[in-house]
């Protein structure tokens, strides 16, 4: 991550108590340590943020301005107060009602919006430099399963045998948008990672989630989705590697055809070679 796109995750950030640990700022809040211009800039940032909410929370609006906006949505006439309203107190109100109908419509996105903050959130997150951030590290997935239950987080147990026989590298249990959700890191024969983010379904509205591989940047995503929950796969793998483990997940013969099927739609590399099922 270089400065600039520390920069545009962290112009999101709205306050120690609020964003302070929330995973996604983690790596961008690091690089303030070795940018003194970066850090310049963040701390001008959050003194403005602090100036305008201290200069909003000492603003009292007059004791019949709720009744003078009722009153004109309703079409109706109110008895004029002694003071008539200043012209500054109609700008501070219209100001709020836009800020509140921002912030409102801010916290509720849904459908494709929601869906591409999920995804962008979920790869800053295994994009951290050496690997992300774990709560448990252990070779076991049994153990990263029982970690996960035990914190309430959802996982997807019907792995494929190829996939229940790897190591991984461990879990972590967080919260996206108010939804539980879990990361498991399972370590391909290469040493790279192949990283399984779960989640409610619930969580992403009515967003239509694509079907098959898709190539972002030098990553490889996939999404499914399993027993009302959405599966995020994601690896830098080469794709001649990766593709063994797809086709355990799509399902043998019928999995390495679909799986060769998307690679030529997306434009990525097919192997010529034999590909045996890998679901025993």
């Amino acid at each position: 991550m270089n400065s600039d796109a520390a920069k545009e995750i962290l112009s999101a950030y709205r306050s120690e108590d609020r964003d302070g640990a929330d995973p996604i700022f983690h790596e961008a809040l690091s690089h303030l340590e070795n940018d003194a211009e970066l850090k310049k800039w963040f701390e001008e940032q959050i003194s403005l943020d602090r100036s305008i909410r201290q200069k909003l929370a000492g603003i009292e609006p007059p004791a019949d301005l709720q009744a003078k906006i009722l009153a004109r949505i309703r079409g109706e006439k109110v008895r004029r107060s002694v003071f008539a309203l200043p012209p500054a107190w109609l700008a501070v109100a219209a100001c709020l009602v836009l800020g509140g109908l921002a912030l409102f419509y801010s916290t509720r996105r849904g459908g494709p919006d929601r869906f591409q903050e999920f995804k962008t959130d979920a790869l800053a997150m295994v994009s951290v430099q050496g690997g992300p951030q774990l709560d448990l590290e252990t070779p076991n997935l049994n153990e990263t399963q029982a970690f996960l239950r035990e914190h309430k987080a959802p996982y997807y147990e019907a792995l494929p045998s190829r996939l229940k026989s790897m190591e991984t590298a461990g879990c972590r249990a967080f919260v996206w948008k108010d939804y539980p959700a879990s990361l498991t890191c399972f370590l391909l024969p290469d040493g790279q990672f192949l990283h399984l983010v779960v989640i409610n379904r619930a969580a992403l509205d009515n967003a239509s989630i694509p079907a098959g591989m898709k190539a972002m940047g030098d990553w490889h995503v996939m999404f499914q989705q399993k027993s009302g929950m959405l599966l995020m796969w994601a690896s830098r793998a080469p794709m001649d590697q990766l593709k063994q483990v797809l086709v355990a997940m799509v399902g043998g013969v019928r999995g390495l055809a679909e799986v060769q099927k998307e690679l030529r739609q997306h434009a990525l590399p097919v192997s010529s070679e034999p590909v045996s099922s890998i679901e025993q």
